[in-house]
């Protein structure tokens, strides 16, 4: 049973730890970004920011649906030792992935300033909304390279490479935060630096992606055969509840900025973005921990290895909650220190600043529990109740956002994501429950078995 134990962990460790470290990396990204745009460019950086922050959630949608519908069909190919097939769904699906890549960058790049001003018409406001929309104009160019990023870290697990992710994002990443300090210390150039650094680092990214498949010790076949558009959808519909909550959570960003504009809560946008950079943090390596471990739970389900992948799951599950609340913790007690990384010393930290931080986190454990259900539900290609999950804030999350500021002061908003929270960890406990009884699977089988 030891040995079961480590070796177990020893597997997980290598699929979910790389993957776990390459978005701890990502979120390195994110944050120096905040680092630079806060100190160096001030506060109204910060609240263009938060403006920003649901657009570029558009693209994190899209590449999360092809990173998790990709990874479980191409681990599934493989654990049927089906190469050659594998192959060739990975090329359909870069040449799927920079089409729509380039479609996102063209209608973004028509609509994005009509979008961003109906936000506001306010003369003070203004300057935020352009800073905003000077900053997507040149990253909505990059967004082929970003899905192509995304869909390249799932691949790398599925060939059993999961610890070259974390190179690659660390490439990536160290060329971002270069250029950062160079266009916006050096140069001066402000939100135009900071999107021209993000685009560059993600262009080199991609050449990157090109070289490894091409030319490393790693390459693949160099045919240019592609798959059936057949599995593209099989991993529309496995990716859809993912990518669904990426939107949900574009569509609440956008509302929470509307709202605290209608309230005159200006300085509220520049802790909304700052508490999106910690989230990012927070969540992006969650998730990295379970979507890392998916292909291993497809590969080991497709092969019927019952002990295996039930042990996966439940040492999977100790994990994430480990590291929840030892992240929790620190949110909830020091979250005016998190903030002055990100605001210049001689700018306040409000105590409503420090309130809506701390009611953005009250029940942060619960996206552990939730993070981990949603990674068997696509692990296992359960797609319809991953859609459920990811339509839940319409229901939850909405309603509390209109109506909190109507009995509660304006920095009490952020109550409503806490809520949201503890709303979906029970929404996919309660329907994982009858989709684990249909495979001769429970709860309790998991927490037992040897």
């Amino acid at each position: 049973m030891q040995e079961d134990f480590f070796s177990t962990i020893k597997e997980i460790l290598k699929y979910g730890g790389s993957t776990f470290a390459a978005l701890i990396v990502m979120s390195i990204y994110t944050t120096t970004d905040g680092l630079f745009i806060g100190n160096f460019i001030g506060t109204d950086g910060l609240s263009a920011m938060a403006l920003v922050y649901p657009v570029t959630i558009i693209f994190i949608a899209v590449g999360t649906l092809f990173e998790t519908g990709s990874s479980a069909v191409v681990a599934k190919t493989i654990g049927e030792n089906k190469k050659n097939l594998s192959e060739k769904i990975m090329r359909t699906n870069y040449f799927v992935a920079i089409f729509l890549g380039i479609i996102i960058a063209i209608i973004g790049n028509i609509f994005i300033e009509d979008f961003l001003k109906i936000l506001s018409d306010k003369p003070e406001e203004i300057l935020i909304v352009d800073m905003a929309v000077s900053y997507l104009r040149i990253t909505l160019c990059s967004v082929p390279f970003l899905i192509t990023i995304y869909m390249a870290g799932a691949f790398m697990r599925c060939i059993g490479k999961p610890s070259h992710v974390v190179y690659l994002m660390s490439a990536t990443v160290f060329v971002n935060i270069i250029l950062d300090a160079l266009f916006i210390i050096i140069f001066g150039w402000g939100m135009e630096g900071a999107a021209g650094a993000t685009f560059i680092a993600q262009f080199c990214g991609a050449l990157l992606i090109f070289w490894y498949f091409k030319f490393s010790a790693q390459k693949f076949s160099t045919g240019l055969e592609i798959g059936n558009f057949e599995y593209i959808w099989q991993e529309i519909k496995i990716g859809t509840g993912f990518a669904l909550g990426a939107l949900m959570i574009f569509a609440t960003e956008y509302f929470l900025n509307f709202i605290l504009l209608a309230n005159d809560a200006v300085n509220l946008l520049s802790v909304a973005a700052i508490s999106n950079i910690i989230l990012t943090f927070v969540f992006l390596p969650l998730n990295g921990l379970d979507t890392g471990i998916q292909p291993l739970m497809s590969k080991l389900f497709a092969a019927k290895k019952e002990q295996k992948y039930l042990r996966v799951m439940r040492y999977g599950f100790c994990l994430t909650m480990i590291l929840t609340f030892g992240v929790y913790l620190i949110l909830m007690i020091f979250p005016g220190e998190l903030a002055r990384f990100f605001i210049e010393s001689n700018e306040p930290i409000t105590p409503d600043m420090v309130k809506f931080l701390q009611m953005m986190f009250l029940f942060q454990p619960f996206v552990g529990i939730y993070t981990w259900l949603s990674g068997i539900m696509a692990a296992l290609e359960d797609e319809w109740r991953n859609i459920v999950i990811g339509l839940s804030p319409i229901f939850v999350q909405f309603p509390l956002m209109y109506f909190l500021p109507q009995i509660l002061p304006i920095e009490y908003v952020s109550l409503a994501y806490s809520l949201q929270d503890v709303a979906e960890a029970a929404i996919a406990f309660l329907l994982i429950q009858s989709f684990l009884q249909l495979n001769k699977i429970s709860f309790r089988k998991i927490f037992t078995s040897r």
